[in-house]
């Protein structure tokens, strides 16, 4: 254990001030908790350093054993640090490495072989971007394809909502998503299906889902670009009462996704 006793330890620069910026654009990013930092330590990607008051060292140490360096302080030197008040005493320092493109997403299925993907053009919200990562570990989907306009995953509240499901389940940023979902259906038989607020989409209960899906998320207030609507093959909605607004994309994203999932074991 390393001993931080002054705010200006350069060790602990990156934890620095952290509710007053964002880690977009950067390197690194920030996981809260003993459990995200758990999950962070057994995930891809690399971390690191770990940061933990004196009353969560000893829980965190060997966790960390000797992986990275763990810096320990006083909570009200962490909190210092930090800048607000921290309560869940542990943060983890990740490095985001080289982003993921499409073809790292599908991997080396072959094209007869079932893939599961979600794709995000504009989740804007951190917390329903944080959400549908938790349902697609929970529910074991293969891949998360983000449009550019869509929330940072890294984002400290995505990351949080997402109980560590960014760390978990594979996802590629698109740089042009419209060309990529082209890609998906022509190069690799991805059947494209959008999520939609329609009476005339097929209803979830009747809907036949293909090995090979995409299903597209819209944001909620706006739904998905005409672009990316263009490019699915069906659309499917789910029924609700006349009157009743779209539901958050993030409950959204739950129902799809269980009705999905119970579709393929039932054939199984």
């Amino acid at each position: 254990m390393n001993r931080i006793e002054s705010i200006d330890d350069p060790r602990v620069a990156p934890y620095r001030a952290m509710k007053e910026r964002t880690a977009r654009g950067e390197s690194i990013f920030v996981a809260e908790g003993v459990l995200l930092a758990e999950r962070l330590l057994q995930s891809r990607f690399e971390t690191e350093s770990v940061f933990a008051s004196d009353s969560f060292a000893a829980k965190i140490a060997p966790l960390v054993a000797d992986r990275t360096p763990l810096y320990v302080a006083s909570e009200a030197m962490l909190q210092q640090i930090v800048g607000f008040p921290f309560h869940r005493g542990v943060l983890a320092l990740g490095r985001r490495g080289r982003p993921p493109v499409v073809e790292e997403l599908i991997g080396g299925a072959e094209a007869e072989s079932s893939l599961s993907l979600i794709v995000c053009p504009h989740v804007n919200q951190s917390e329903n971007l944080g959400l549908i990562f938790r349902t697609a570990a929970a529910f074991g989907i293969d891949g998360v394809l983000l449009g550019a306009a869509t929330a940072d995953p890294f984002s400290r509240r995505c990351l949080r909502l997402s109980m560590g499901g960014v760390l978990t389940t594979p996802f590629a940023v698109s740089a042009d998503l419209p060309h990529d979902l082209r890609r998906l259906r022509d190069q690799w038989g991805v059947d494209l299906v959008a999520t939609v607020l329609d009476d005339r989409a097929e209803p979830l209960g009747d809907f036949a889902w293909k090995p090979r899906t995409a299903l597209l998320l819209g944001n909620e207030f706006e739904g998905l670009p005409a672009d990316c609507l263009q490019c699915c093959d069906r659309r499917v909605t789910i029924p609700m009462r006349p009157g009743t607004d779209s539901l958050n994309v993030g409950v959204a994203a739950g129902i799809f996704i269980y009705q999905w999932r119970e579709s393929q074991e039932s054939r199984v």
